[in-house]
């Protein structure tokens, strides 16, 4: 229900019957994502961490709460901080079943600190609990990339797009290391795969460097 009033553009109903599913379970995790990403497109991601922080007031021991602010905190570039929530929902005992997305975002925080060996450790761990997750593929590909490493990072990103072949970042980053190998034919390939899937700025490097007319594609 909650998905079909997203998709109607209803995003008030969407909202309301979100919190009578909370109202049941706090601790629901995907139905606390989805609350999060609406308000955050609703330009509302302080009513959003709030709304986490209130949480954290009532049940300051629940690992699930220190990983959704985690996540606000990930979103807004505050990455020691994130880093710091999700280290205390492990600390906490995350449930199982979801102590592999911590291990991802915690993966993406490290990242975009540029604490790489934690990252890359974080996503293994993920693919340790979850061998098909394309996300930690692409995570470990963008490690290798940003290292300098093209040939891994190829490798990376490929097995990422073997389990999830509909996602045009992966395409576009696949596209910029064959582009940084000199290997135009592969890079334009992939940048045109990418722009097929929408991603604007594959759409520019391909009408740059490629001999490809988007307009036939």
């Amino acid at each position: 229900m909650v998905d079909a009033y997203v998709a109607s553009g209803d995003n008030s109903k969407a909202l309301l019957a979100l919190e009578d599913i909370l109202v049941k379970d706090p601790t629901y995790i995907e139905a606390q994502e989805k609350k999060i990403e609406i308000l955050n497109h609703q330009g509302r991601s302080k009513d959003a961490f709030n709304d986490i922080e209130e949480y954290i007031s009532m049940y300051p021991s629940n690992p699930e709460y220190f990983y959704l602010r985690g996540i606000l905190n990930l979103q807004k570039e505050k990455f020691s901080r994130a880093v710091e929530d999700f280290n205390t929902a492990i600390q906490y005992e995350m449930p199982e079943k979801y102590l592999y997305k911590v291990y991802l975002n915690r993966g993406m925080a490290h990242f975009n600190n540029q604490d790489f060996d934690l990252a890359e450790g974080d996503f293994e761990e993920v693919l340790n609990r979850k061998p098909k997750n394309a996300a930690a593929y692409h995570g470990k590909g963008m490690v290798d990339y940003e290292q300098g490493e093209y040939e891994n990072a190829i490798v990376e990103f490929q097995k990422a797009i073997h389990i999830e072949d509909d996602n045009p970042i992966t395409y576009f980053n696949l596209a910029m290391t064959y582009f940084r190998l000199d290997d135009k034919d592969n890079a334009c390939y992939n940048f045109n795969k990418s722009c097929a899937l929408g991603h604007r700025n594959a759409c520019r490097l391909l009408l740059m460097e490629c001999d490809i007319n988007i307009s036939n594609k």
